[in-house]
């Protein structure tokens, strides 16, 4: 499987659900080019491809966060400030 670039996330999640939604998308801005009395004009507009959705249940929303903390506790970073 290919791997696809993704530059952006989003994290959702429900009160009342133990689950938690986690979206990857890439967002970049796109140029569309038209010639306009003898001139060239730039039309850009932002665009976001969804790259993947998962859903995680509780149980490995904690396993994540343990992950993540660690992973950054190894590289010296002390989140809590």
């Amino acid at each position: 499987m290919k791997p696809v670039f993704s530059n952006t996330f989003n994290v959702t999640h429900s009160k009342g659900k133990s689950e938690v939604a986690l979206s990857f998308a890439h967002i970049y801005t796109e140029h569309n080019y038209s010639m306009k009395q003898g001139a060239l004009t730039d039309v850009s507009a932002q665009v976001a491809d969804e790259v993947a959705s998962v859903l995680i249940t509780r149980d490995g929303v904690v396993a994540l966060a343990r992950l993540l903390n660690k992973i950054v506790s190894d590289w010296g970073i002390d989140i809590s400030e």
